[in-house]
């Protein structure tokens, strides 16, 4: 199982919330993880792992060796409790309460109080309602105290009030050497940020959690406001300004962070469980460590993602070596983003069935049905037909179908010409997909790909319909310039390939290639050249008129529902002359 569906997994669990109502994403352009929203809630952004060369990895700025099962221990349980906190974040923080407080404040100093205030809530969730996320949010506060820089070595003396305050409260020490006053303050604003935890604590043992994660569960908003005053008072008796909040490697980042020592090897593993069960005794935690199984799972896991790195690798290296003679830059997966499939999926069922619905009664009144009266008995249909007492006599099947195999290619221009029109784009892709599915018997006769100055593969071939495919489909995004003869040329290479008797490109694009000299006169001589080799190519142009001068056989669309219709036509009077 790739990262991105294990975050998507648990986070779906912890939230209560229907799977595209939260959006996960996980990247390697993400330095560390963070809460956003977008507008439909919440965005759950994560840092995806990184690979360096044959034996290293990289993860949000650590450098970990692929063969050391304790790295791999370190980056899957920094990973799981990203997941798992900002998952939290997500159903128990209330970040409403503090907006009459901080009109006037500096952002930084109103931050460090806010991400201190709640997880004190989300230490409450966690001891209470998700013990079983316990283990891992330890396990990674010992890595992030040891990676964290000693509070001497931090020159701001505010940001080192901060820093001492997160560590001592998250691990009931302070990293480095401090003040003595500066402890004093420090031991009183934990204190009362563990008071307020212990009444959250109760308040959920009370029986107060939301229903499907819906609302926060918190203490009156009023207790929160006191220890927010409380905060941003010690914090403003010294001097300096917060240039940043301070957050552990797992937590929710409001800002960047520089407080960790990132080019060191990670700790070891005795060091670990030191530190461990220094948090347990400085914050009296009843936790039951088992390090084999928690070992065993983060191995299980880093492999997996390597073998699906590899296999992915593999199936990028087959297109670099065919795209040769191609003017693209690289040849890529396009980013993950499943949330946003579903939530398009949904909004366009009705569009995807009548489509299906359509082309399935047309490949029955056209003859395509395998049903006949004589060859082998469907014994099924047989029993029916004799139950019922019914005349029919077609409960025959050949011993070979009467159905010509069928292979699509579906080729999606997602250059910045089309921007404007990204999410029709991505509308039209997922209701031809999803018909596809529907039509053919097989995963293998379809592929689905994109490009702009690159060439992405969103599906090849040889990859089942899974999760990851429809998460690409979701987080196709525009760029670049519009490359239409070369996709149209690596698109059709790889449906050559394909053994199904009649293979068909059906092209979504503007129809106004750029990029180089001569790009409209080389495109046309590309769709001659694979008309030509027997491959049938339909043109579909999203507000445009521009590709028919390109297609012969084409249709021009706005949105999913022109689909619907204009597609299928287009599809019907094109079938008739195959």
């Amino acid at each position: 199982m790739k990262l991105c569906e294990s975050a998507w997994y648990l986070s779906y669990d912890i939230t209560g919330k229907d799977a595209g109502a939260v959006k996960v994403l996980v990247r390697e352009s993400i330095p560390f993880p963070f809460l956003r929203k977008d507008d439909y809630g919440y965005v759950v952004c994560l840092p995806n792992l990184r690979r360096l060369g044959q034996e290293t990895i990289e993860y949000q700025g650590i450098v970990f060796d692929i063969a050391n099962e304790v790295h791999h221990e370190i980056v899957w349980n920094l990973f799981k409790a990203s997941v798992g906190y900002l998952s939290l974040c997500v159903i128990a923080s209330n970040f409403e309460a503090y907006r009459d407080l901080v009109k006037g404040m500096k952002e930084e100093t109103a931050l460090t109080a806010i991400s201190l205030i709640e997880d004190s809530v989300i230490n409450a969730y966690v001891k209470t309602l998700r013990q079983s996320l316990l283990p891992d949010i330890t396990f990674a506060d010992a890595v992030s105290y040891l990676l964290l820089k000693p509070a001497e070595y931090i020159r701001n003396e505010r940001l080192r009030f901060a820093s001492s305050i997160l560590s001592l409260h998250k691990t009931g020490m302070v990293k480095g050497r401090i003040s003595d006053g500066m402890m004093r303050d420090a031991k009183n604003v934990v204190g009362a940020l563990q008071k307020l935890e212990e009444e959250t604590a109760r308040a959920l043992s009370d029986g107060k959690e939301p229903a499907n994660g819906d609302a926060p569960a918190t203490v009156d908003d009023d207790a929160k406001r006191r220890v927010f005053s409380t905060i941003c008072e010690k914090l403003s008796s010294y001097s300096g300004s917060i240039s940043e909040v301070p957050s552990f490697l797992y937590m929710n980042h409001l800002s960047g962070s520089s407080l960790f020592v990132t080019n060191i090897e990670p700790p070891a593993e005795d060091m670990i469980e030191r530190t461990i069960k220094g948090i347990a005794d400085g914050l009296n935690l009843k936790i039951d460590f088992n390090m084999d199984a928690l070992r065993n799972e983060a191995t299980q896991a880093i492999r997996d993602w390597m073998a699906k790195e590899k296999k992915r690798e593999k199936i990028l290296d087959k297109y670099r070596l065919m795209g040769e003679g191609t003017r693209f830059k690289d040849f890529v997966f396009p980013e993950e983003d499943y949330a946003e499939f579903l939530r398009r999926r949904v909004a366009h069922s009705k569009t995807i069935r009548r489509i299906t619905n359509r082309l399935a009664v047309y490949y029955n009144l056209s003859g395509e049905d395998f049903r006949r009266e004589s060859g082998f008995l469907d014994l099924q249909q047989a029993i029916q037909v004799v139950a019922s007492r019914s005349q029919r006599s077609d409960v025959f099947m050949e011993d070979t179908l009467r159905y010509r195999g069928q292979t699509w290619a579906v080729l999606v221009d997602v250059s910045l010409s089309l921007k404007n029109f990204a999410g029709e784009v991505k509308d039209v892709v997922l209701c031809l997909t999803e018909v596809s599915r529907k039509l053919f018997a097989g995963d293998r006769s379809l592929g689905i790909f994109a490009f702009d100055d690159r060439f992405y593969v969103i599906k090849d071939f040889a990859e089942n319909h899974s999760r990851p495919v429809c998460a690409r489909i979701g987080g196709v995004e525009h760029s670049g310039l519009t490359y239409l003869a070369d996709g149209i040329k690596m698109a059709s290479q790889v449906l050559r390939k394909q053994y199904e008797e009649t293979k068909v490109l059906i092209v979504v694009s503007d129809g106004f290639p750029s990029g180089y000299k001569e790009a409209a006169e080389e495109t046309k001589e590309q769709i001659g050249a694979v008309l030509r080799s027997g491959i049938h190519v339909i043109g579909i142009g999203i507000d445009s008129s521009g590709i028919k001068d390109y297609f012969p056989t084409n249709c021009v669309v706005r949105t999913p529902y022109e689909l619907m219709k204009r597609f299928v036509d287009t599809f019907f009077q094109y079938a008739s002359m195959m």
